[in-house]
């Protein structure tokens, strides 16, 4: 042990919900340290498109959007399934603060002009104001600028506001925008205008427990191992289980890859347990296919990177099929494929859609981006390309007869632009944000005929977001088995379960992290201001 430190609030995790929780307690304040893990801040959030879904007007003195419209958009989103109702209006109370104080203290939200709600006409649904954005100068960062975790998925300098109008907004040489500009917005609020101090590879290695409650942490660092005292509390936001080689049994899946960075590997729930946390099934399953692209490593690291199609499987002139080269699922909005890759045959004893395959024609690859390759760039060799579909069908063990009907089918539809089977590109969000806008009557389809033909075989790929997790009240406080409070253990983020909410809408992940942020360093706050009673 090199040392022993005391602080107000110790925050587990340099993403999106640690700085939160830090930017928070320090205008309360708190004396307040963060410990990351790697050498980089930002988390999964820094990987994330950057959505935040907020309902009810939160950047209005006066909100329009009342939470019981809100409440009837949640319930046509989970359906008939039980939800906590209680626990769900209060957190979209607490959203809406939280928001707002955030928005007071420097983060720069703004609405996303034409950015409607994903189920889009859905009862009690908006065509805009409820998805936020922030967009950030990285200069602004100053030294930390360099120690902000890189998004590898999205075009980082364009904003949301711009792809989402024909608004074109000032550049310099260092916007961020998506995940990274939601990131580096706490963080320059939290580490560089209130200088909270920030430990780089500081891993929490075990918790400090005293009569029952959380009293602080043991790191270790570049420099040794620390013990820190926290008064208020330790909150934990260190992600969640993907990168676990248990990822997959968990998800009940074949086979998992997690496509967050490569620090979320259990850390949260196993220092939880060491207090006695209780840990729970919260939010449905959620995850995506994807396909590592020869060469790809998450920045920073030599680790492999397996790239989530987000942004690809709604672009025309492609289609997914299984190996009875048969389609599941509509394509253009990822969450819709989820239960269909979970379906397993009972009769034939194997999983009904994996493997499966992206199948596109060359107009998609002249037309479109994919992964790291540009529009009209030569692909790989190791991605299989064959002049018929039959050909395409044998190079890869998907069955001929069955690709041939289905690509047959597809086409006649796509050339009307409708998608009988599956309703693929209906939604107003899934067709402006992941189809072709040039491309009609329907950005989202378009038929697969144009030779070479070329077939992905797609791996499942997680987004750090588990559906497991420690079970928190309102106040983000860590709850026992037998539903009582762990004295000064406060989550948010992937570590914690989501019960208020059954189902997912874009950009509530990020919201919800940061909430919970909020209201643990207030109560972990007034915690410490009790201890030094």
């Amino acid at each position: 042990m090199t040392g022993t430190r005391e602080v107000d609030f110790l925050c587990v995790g340099g993403g999106l919900g640690g700085l939160a929780a830090a930017l928070r307690a320090a205008d309360l304040g708190a004396e307040v340290l963060v410990a990351e893990r790697s050498e980089v801040i930002g988390g999964v959030a820094a990987y994330s498109g950057g959505f935040v879904w907020v309902g009810g007007d939160p950047l209005t003195p006066e909100p329009s959007d009342a939470l019981e419209t809100v409440e009837s958009y949640l319930d046509h989103v989970q359906g008939e399934r039980p939800v906590e109702r209680e626990a769900r209006r209060a957190y979209l109370h607490d959203a809406r603060e939280a928001t707002a104080w955030f928005a007071a203290a420097g983060v720069p939200f703004r609405v996303i002009p034409g950015a409607s709600d994903l189920y889009h006409p859905a009862p009690g649904s908006t065509a805009e104001g409820r998805l936020l954005e922030c967009v950030v100068d990285g200069r602004d960062l100053g030294a930390w600028r360099p120690h902000l975790r890189q998004g590898p998925y999205y075009d980082i300098g364009v904003s949301r506001t711009e792809s989402y109008s024909a608004a074109r907004e000032e550049l310099n040489d260092d916007r961020l925008t998506h995940g990274m500009g939601l990131v580096g917005a706490f963080a320059r609020e939290a580490l560089v205008r209130r200088g909270v101090e920030c430990l780089l590879e500081s891993r929490v290695r075990e918790l400090l427990v005293e009569g029952g409650d959380v009293v602080g942490a043991v790191l270790d660092g570049p420099h040794g191992r620390t013990r820190v005292r926290a008064r208020g509390g330790v909150l934990i936001a260190a992600g969640g289980y993907g990168g676990s080689p248990h990822a997959a049994e968990l998800e009940d899946v074949p086979a998992l890859v997690e496509s967050a960075p490569p620090v979320v590997d259990g850390d949260s729930i196993a220092l939880a347990e060491q207090a006695g946390a209780g840990l729970i099934r919260g939010a449905d399953p959620f995850f995506s296919v994807g396909y590592g692209f020869p060469g790809e490593v998450h920045p920073g690291t030599d680790v492999p990177l397996v790239r989530p199609l987000l942004t690809h499987l709604g672009l025309p002139h492609s289609l997914i099929v299984n190996r009875d080269g048969r389609r599941f699922g509509d394509e253009s909005y990822y969450g819709a494929l989820i239960s269909a890759l979970r379906r397993f045959d009972t009769r034939l004893r194997r999983w009904s859609n994996v493997p499966c395959w992206f199948v596109v024609d060359d107009e998609f690859r002249a037309r479109y981006r994919l992964g790291p390759h540009s529009a009209g760039e030569r692909w790989p060799d190791s991605i299989p390309r064959a002049d018929s579909i039959t050909e395409l069908a044998a190079a890869t063990g998907i069955d001929p007869d069955g690709l041939r009907l289905t690509v047959a089918e597809f086409n006649r539809a796509a050339d009307r632009g409708e998608d009988p089977e599956f309703e693929r590109g209906i939604r107003p969000f899934v067709r402006r944000t992941y189809g072709d806008a040039e491309h009609g009557p329907n950005p989202c389809l378009g038929a697969v005929r144009t030779p070479p033909f070329y077939a992905l075989e797609l791996s499942l790929v997680g987004f750090g977001m588990g559906t497991l997790g420690l079970w928190i009240d309102r106040d983000a406080r860590v709850l026992r088995r037998d539903g009582s409070p762990v004295g000064g253990l406060y989550a948010t983020g992937n570590a914690a379960a989501t019960r208020e909410l059954r189902g997912y809408v874009t950009g509530l992940a990020n919201a919800r992290n940061y909430t919970y942020a909020y209201r643990a360093a207030g109560h972990a706050c007034g915690r410490s201001r009790e201890t030094h009673l």
